[in-house]
């Protein structure tokens, strides 16, 4: 994973894209004004990160399974506190 702070560009970025190799997210999209040789241009800074497109997918996994297990124990708990009313 390779954090780059303060990207610049024309065209505003989406928040996730992806190449044959490469997961790209985008974070802290703000249009900003850049003067160039006296003229104001709008361009787009974020925050891009650039991951492996393995490392992406196993990241993701364990988000849901962590998330999944969250929701199972509050299932759990709604069920506890239902038979015990």
């Amino acid at each position: 994973m390779e954090k780059s702070k303060a990207v610049k560009s024309f065209v505003k970025p989406k928040a996730i894209w992806l190449d044959k190799y490469h997961v790209y997210t985008a974070e802290n999209i703000k249009q900003v004004e850049v003067d160039s040789n006296g003229e104001k241009e709008k361009q787009y800074e974020f925050d891009l990160t650039t991951y492996d497109k393995d490392e992406y997918i196993i990241l993701e996994m364990q988000k849901n399974k962590q998330e999944n297990q969250l929701a199972i124990a509050q299932l759990a708990m709604q069920m506890g506190g239902i038979q015990n009313g």
